[in-house]
């Protein structure tokens, strides 16, 4: 492991140029003042104005490209408009680079010291009438050549006066709308979202005898939205104290859990060193529907894991001086593989899941990566390199999406498994994490490592061949992948029958976002996956439904000629095992209505796991709470 340097230019190796650019330039100007002002909510717009200490010259700022945590060159720069540069009430000529659309070009007048920024940014997805999740790198231009540790910014934030707020940034005074905060570096601005609106709440979840505060800060659209009952707020309680018994440490000062639960906002999480960014996706339902809390238990867990993985411990390949330098996210099923299968099990040692329904997610998901036809031609490791957050549901199973997360899962359960069976029970993926993630304790300094640290990692806990282990899994494709040996070793055994569990139909009536997706997933079964009123929205490569000539893209309209409806299809895959009969479909596509006849008789398929007797039942040692102690 690697510890990243104090000084940047210690890491010439990583980007030299930037290097040099700081060392050309000597010390960066002082703070820039940012303010951030939402004059009118239901508008939804929002007014950047920065105060930039310059000298006269060519002038260089970036907009931020790379944001952590999507693994992607994904900055909104689109959606920025009316961008403005100024000097004592003169306007300022500006150009965009011909080669990087994120960077901005201008000549600072003789004379001028002080550089005029503005522009607005409409914020439909993240601002309501009643509420604002604000992330920085929305709103703010930085400088080039200098890295982005070093740039102090002044932060403020400008909102209605009967608003409240949450954010791992510390309040210097709020006086009416204005909220100063205390000047921060800009990576640590970028790092630091901010919550607020009419309707807030602050619960402190600090485990009794610890200095170090944890908060589950929520904002929402009503009163009735951040109605949090006492035994899920104590599952938080206890989300803290799991992950400290698990990791024995902590990287923070203290920890904000950030939720907005907003049905106009958009959905999933953002993992931050002292807070997370989370968007209930049950949204204003979240508390009050245990369908819609059992799909977001597991949200913040994983959010919340990333402050160690992720954010203090991060893939060499993910840290770079600025935003605008490329990142290499090869690692990428360490950095949530492995935060999705410790997430999990500390939703389920929480509370905040049932060990039922962990079991439920995982056989999900694992039947899902069994499905994923593309698996036989492109390795997990390629979806590390080509991450698309947006990619389509068509053709999914076959081209495969962002599978580092739920086949991650699959592999680190995997590597559990073999470190328990190894060890005859002694060790664990536990003893792992702690000793891996656990380093300097309190420290807020970011270590690196690479795959062979990873390995080392794992020879310290349990000798093995980790190497060809883990490039077999990531780099193998087809049956090279022992995609299910963690299950087989785990002492269950995954299975289908004709009846969904309770996590499969919440996806189905609820949804999942992002993750797992909203509809009717009849993959197991039939080859189709279908969205909200028959769309067809995937077809499994070679399946039934792909035999018969169906595609994304197409309506259902009828099933044996009835109208289509979920209950319809349903009954009808049940029929046609016992018939023995084709099945057959009407869809639309292209304005025009084609039949189309399925040949499978299997029967609803629906995964489950179910222990195999005789076997030792390392997911219930797995799932069971951990003594607390008072630590951190």
């Amino acid at each position: 492991m690697k510890r990243f340097p104090l000084f940047f230019c210690a890491l010439a190796l990583v980007a030299p140029l930037s290097c040099m650019a700081a060392g050309n330039v000597g010390p960066v100007p002082g703070p820039v003042a940012l303010t951030v002002s939402l004059p009118d909510p239901g508008q939804k717009i929002v007014y950047v104005h920065e105060v930039m200490p310059v000298a006269p010259g060519p002038l260089t700022l970036y907009y931020p490209k790379w944001i952590p945590g999507d693994h992607s060159p994904d900055g909104p720069i689109n959606d920025i408009m009316g961008l403005e540069f100024s000097a004592n009430g003169q306007r300022i000529e500006w150009r965009r680079d011909e080669l990087d659309r994120f960077t901005f070009h201008l000549t600072v007048p003789a004379g001028v010291h002080e550089l005029d920024i503005g522009f607005q940014f409409p914020s439909h997805d993240r601002v309501t009438s009643n509420l604002i999740d604000l992330t920085w790198d929305h709103v703010a231009l930085y400088r080039a050549g200098y890295p982005t540790k070093d740039q102090m910014f002044q932060p403020s934030l400008v909102i209605p006066v009967d608003w409240n707020y949450g954010s791992a940034l510390q309040t210097g005074k709020r006086v009416g709308k204005r909220i100063d905060f205390n000047p921060v570096p800009f990576n640590t601005l970028v790092d630091s979202p901010v919550i607020a609106g009419k309707y807030f709440r602050e619960i402190d979840l600090t485990p009794k005898g610890s200095s170090v505060h944890r908060y589950l800060d929520m904002v929402g659209d009503s009163a009735a939205a951040i109605a949090i009952s006492d035994q899920q707020s104590a599952g938080f309680r206890h989300l803290i104290e799991q992950a400290q018994a698990l990791f024995q440490s902590h990287h923070y000062d203290s920890y904000h859990l950030l939720l907005t639960l907003s049905d106009h906002t958009a959905k999933g999480g953002l993992e931050h060193h002292q807070s997370s960014d989370d968007k209930a996706r049950g949204g204003s339902k979240m508390f009050a529907d245990p369908a819609h809390f059992m799909l977001d238990g597991s949200l913040l867990p994983h959010e919340y894991t990333h402050s160690w993985n992720g954010k203090f411990m991060r893939p060499v390949g993910l840290w770079q001086p600025d935003f605008e330098q490329p990142e290499k996210p090869k690692l990428l099923w360490v950095y949530e593989g492995l935060t999705v299968y410790l997430g999990d099990t500390l939703a389920a040692r929480s509370g905040l899941w049932s060990p039922e329904t962990w079991r439920d997610a995982l056989a999900y998901r694992a039947a899902v990566m069994a499905h994923r036809t593309g698996r036989e031609w492109r390795p997990l490791v390629d979806t590390t390199i080509a991450v698309d957050y947006g990619a389509p549901e068509a053709w999914a199973n076959w081209r495969r999406q962002n599978d580092f997360y739920r086949e991650g899962e699959l592999l680190w359960l995997a590597v559990d498994m073999k470190i328990r069976g190894l060890s005859h029970d002694k060790r664990s993926i536990d003893d792992f994490a702690r000793a891996f993630f656990g380093v300097d304790n309190g420290s807020f300094v970011t270590h690196t490592y690479d795959f062979d640290d990873v390995v080392a990692g794992l020879n310290k806990i349990q000798p093995y061949d980790w190497a060809t282990f883990l490039h077999t899994w990531v780099d193998g494709t087809g049956d090279q992948v022992p995609l299910l040996s963690g299950i087989e070793a785990s002492g269950w055994k995954l299975v289908y029958t004709d009846k969904p569990s309770a996590y499969e139909s919440a996806l189905e009536n609820v949804g999942m976002g992002e993750l797992e997706g909203h509809g009717i997933n009849a993959m197991f079964s039939v080859g189709m996956f279908l969205g909200t009123g028959g769309r067809i929205e995937d077809v499994l490569w070679q399946g039934p439904a792909f035999k018969a000539g169906l595609a994304p893209g197409m309506q259902m309209v009828s099933i044996g000629g009835h109208a289509y409806s979920t209950q319809g299809l349903h009954d009808a895959i049940a029929a046609a095992q016992k018939s023995r009969l084709p099945l057959q479909i009407q869809a639309r596509s292209d304005g025009a209505i084609g039949t189309y006849t399925i040949h499978y008789d299997g029967g609803l398929k629906y995964p489950h796991l179910v222990r195999e007797q005789g076997k030792p039942d390392y997911l219930r040692q797995l799932l069971a709470q951990k003594p607390v102690g008072s630590g951190s």
